[in-house]
């Protein structure tokens, strides 16, 4: 007796009816992997820049919300910036935001002055001031958690302001017909410009590059931050070079006119 045995073709084709669906499965699935990270990559990003910005906007919402007679104490970084720039004016005036340290908040014994460089990529000079004003990217954290340093910068500003309309600095229920600039009772008025980077250290993959992009002292003063006046416009700031580094930063800049108002309490 002779035994036959009889090959369906159809098996071959159903097993690779499957292995070509288990293929497309594959390759959906990375896929499906790969914009999954993509949209959490944005969403981190996204909340990474929310949270800078408002971590950069807090010194100046501080400085803005703080007593005006100690603002411009000779004890503060303002009242200090106001009396020094008297004598060698578009010098930055630096200090770093600790708000877990107990020190006074913008303290002139922890602010240092830096001269801006001559050139666009060089980095500033220090005037005068120590290593305090400086941040420390490894320690100088604004809240326990331990993600962000701020750097502050304080200047006032000596040119003049094109952007701004004519009248914009005048204070209200002024009156130019009558022939002054001031109304009677402002003996004087002071622009000045207040200028935060914010950092997120644990970013970076080089600490020591970062650190020099903020200084450390009188061997490294580091870059200014303020690059929105006339003479220095376009220069290197702290924020390019961090940013130069792959490292998430966030740069505020915010301009007051503080004017100082005569007012009679008694009658002559």
């Amino acid at each position: 007796m002779t035994n036959y045995q009889i090959y369906t073709p159809q098996r071959g084709a159903t097993l690779l009816v499957v292995m070509m669906m288990l293929l497309v499965l594959t390759v959906i699935g990375v896929l499906a992997i790969r914009v999954a990270m993509t949209s959490l990559n944005i969403s981190t990003n996204t909340q990474l820049g929310q949270f800078l910005g408002q971590t950069a906007d807090t010194p100046i919402n501080q400085l803005y919300t703080s007593n005006l007679s100690s603002l411009v104490d000779l004890s503060g970084a303002i009242g200090y910036a106001l009396q020094d720039s008297k004598l060698e004016p578009g010098n930055e005036y630096i200090f770093c935001y600790k708000p877990l340290s107990n020190e006074k908040f913008a303290a002139s014994l922890g602010v240092a002055v830096k001269r801006p460089p001559t050139t666009k990529t060089a980095k500033a000079e220090l005037v005068s001031g120590g290593v305090d004003a400086f941040c420390n990217l490894s320690s100088d954290f604004g809240s326990s958690r331990e993600a962000v340093v701020t750097q502050v910068a304080v200047k006032i500003p000596n040119d003049a302001e094109e952007d701004l309309k004519p009248g914009a600095l005048l204070s209200r229920g002024n009156n130019l017909s009558s022939g002054t600039i001031m109304p009677k009772n402002v003996v004087e008025q002071q622009r000045i410009r207040v200028t935060t980077t914010s950092v997120v250290p644990s970013f970076t993959k080089n600490l020591d590059a970062a650190q020099n992009c903020i200084g450390t002292g009188s061997g490294n003063a580091g870059y200014i931050s303020d690059d929105t006046s006339s003479d220095t416009k376009g220069f290197e700031t702290i924020a390019t070079c961090l940013a130069k580094l792959g490292v998430p930063v966030n740069s505020q800049t915010q301009e007051f006119n503080l004017q100082t108002i005569f007012t009679q309490t008694q009658a002559p």
